[in-house]
């Protein structure tokens, strides 16, 4: 039996949409496959809360995305206008290299981080990523949620991510 060459060639990532990050577009793409896999959310328990996840130091502004989720899904993104940043009940943010390490060990490991590539693990000291807000009421709904928000970065393997430079 004869294989097919353009079939043994092939890598079966390249169906998979491909997007830059940091951007809009990224996080939507992300949101999409997330609400996609409702099953792999709802064993964690439901999340009520807007994150606010932002790139520290990209140009010509840092990025600032929040993210909406209710019960097992993401039900918006946006990028905040000034007066919508008190939307968010907390924000992690972190620069370029650390948001890509992780998303690089997630997609290495087909939707598992490395241990040390883990929001837990990079947010746990404050360094080299951090966990803010006015609130620490609010803020502690990130370490409530912390597992179903690594979870919705995981999905992420199932992006091309490509990295604003």
């Amino acid at each position: 039996m004869m294989l097919d060459e353009s079939r043994r060639d092939s890598d079966p990532r390249e169906s998979l949409p491909t997007a830059v990050f940091p951007s809009i577009r990224w996080f939507e793409l992300l949101a999409a496959e997330a609400n996609s896999q409702r099953a792999r959310f709802e064993h964690l328990g439901d999340v009520d809360c807007v994150a606010e996840f932002c790139v520290t130091d990209v140009q010509p502004a840092p990025f600032v995305v929040q993210v909406t989720f209710e019960e097992f899904g993401v039900v918006d993104v946006r990028i905040p206008a000034a007066n919508d940043r008190d939307r968010a009940d907390f924000r992690v943010e972190g620069n370029l290299a650390t948001w890509r390490r992780m998303l690089e060990s997630i997609a290495r490991n087909g939707g598992r981080p490395d241990l040390e590539q883990t929001l837990n693990y990079l947010t746990h000291m404050g360094t080299p990523m951090r966990v803010m807000s006015a609130d620490p009421v609010r803020r502690d709904l990130y370490f409530r949620y912390a597992q179903s928000l690594q979870e919705f970065f995981n999905v992420s393997a199932r992006i091309l991510t490509q990295f604003a430079e």
